[in-house]
């Protein structure tokens, strides 16, 4: 007879990991809106000169932080093959993403956003942490 192996009761969690690959792709995302924003401007410049300019940078930011979420989304999908499991993993992030949305379409003031955008983001870290760890997501 073979021996079997003790199961660890320890139980890796790839939450940050899996965060951190979603912002490498979000910030990746806002980096190639900005990078070709100057181009966008000669190309199209008396069709955007009627946006200021604090509305084009944070509707970058909100293409980021919509990047970040659909990476997030399709690598814990990816990560724990349950569409279920990996929507409630990911869903607290979409506060980020309507509140950088309300501040491209209303202006808000960068520190308000960088604010909100923190406690928002601690929040759904923790509740991202905890969907991985409940026994329902097993």
């Amino acid at each position: 007879m073979g021996r079997r192996k003790n199961r660890s009761s320890y139980q890796y969690n790839r939450t940050p990991i899996t965060l951190l690959v979603a912002l490498l792709g979000g910030t990746s995302a806002f980096l190639a809106v900005e990078t070709t924003l100057p181009d966008l401007m000669d190309l199209w410049g008396s069709r955007m000169n009627k946006f200021p300019g604090w509305q084009i940078h944070m509707g970058s930011a909100c293409g980021g932080v919509i990047a970040f979420f659909t990476f997030l989304f399709l690598l814990e999908l990816h990560e724990t093959k349950s569409r279920i499991t990996a929507w409630r993993s990911s869903a607290p992030w979409l506060l980020l993403v309507g509140l950088t949305l309300l501040a491209t379409i209303v202006h808000v003031p960068y520190c308000a956003v960088i604010l909100a955008g923190t406690i928002c983001g601690v929040w759904a870290y923790r509740q991202t942490s905890s969907v991985r760890s409940s026994p329902r997501a097993q």
